[in-house]
């Protein structure tokens, strides 16, 4: 009995520990100081991994619920959108103004929207992508950027850039974008095998080097959305034209 007491909780835990991760983040923008807003970056990153971990520990416990949705979309609010949108506000986006304070409040708006449309469309079981881009990616490139431009190239950090990056990734959270979900790991043929070192090989160069690839991946995977959008079209366009002549 107390085994299955703890595989029904298990998965709640981390989504907790998502949120614990989202308020440390926030306390940490509330310093002020540049080194408290890497903290901050690095406790959104973390409350990233533990989002990942809560499905997939329900997945492997057969726990997943209507509850555990809704929990675990209460949770992204607060630390892929509460969190750097107060962050990247503090960070940059104050020099603008009331812009800035719109700019961040729209990111913020468009994840719970993001959620929402989630929620109602929500199922327990598997799906074959994302339409829009996912609060917590959204919230990643964020706060990679943070760390990219702290450590690895400060040029970076201009209003200008930060502005578009931040409206992109608004209106890519409420686009009809398709975004692909994280791979799953397997070697039954060729392709899964080629899919899996891929996967496996990055994750690794991500940990190794997390300021230097992470923003650089955040930004191919934001951009992944309308290329894919687009380019199935004019492919589909160029074979229409070979297959008429």
């Amino acid at each position: 009995m107390k085994i299955h007491i703890w595989k029904k909780i298990l998965p709640s835990l981390f989504t907790l520990g998502n949120i614990l991760c989202g308020f440390l983040a926030i306390n940490n923008v509330i310093e002020g100081s540049r080194a408290s807003m890497v903290s901050a970056a690095w406790w959104i990153i973390i409350a990233g991994i533990f989002d990942a971990l809560d499905g997939k520990v329900a997945r492997i416990t057969r726990t997943s619920s209507e509850f555990g949705i809704e929990l675990d979309s209460i949770a992204d609010v607060i630390s892929f959108g509460v969190a750097p949108a107060v962050l990247i506000y503090n960070f940059m986006l104050y020099e603008a103004g009331e812009i800035g304070y719109v700019v961040a409040f729209l990111f913020l708006a468009a994840g719970a929207v993001r959620l929402a449309r989630f929620n109602t469309q929500a199922t327990t079981g598997g799906k074959s992508h994302f339409t829009g881009l996912p609060i917590p990616a959204a919230a990643g490139i964020i706060a990679s950027y943070i760390l990219f431009t702290e450590n690895v190239w400060s040029g970076l950090a201009n209003l200008d850039f930060i502005l578009a990056l931040t409206v992109l990734s608004t209106l890519a959270m409420v686009s009809r974008f398709r975004y692909s979900i994280l791979p799953r790991i397997g070697f039954s043929n060729r392709r899964d095998r080629i899919m899996s070192i891929w996967f496996i090989c990055h994750i690794l160069l991500i940990a190794r080097f997390p300021s230097e690839v992470f923003f650089p991946t955040g930004i191919l995977y934001l951009l992944s959305g309308p290329m894919r959008s687009f380019s199935i079209p004019a492919v589909n366009y160029v074979l229409h034209k070979v297959d008429s002549r």
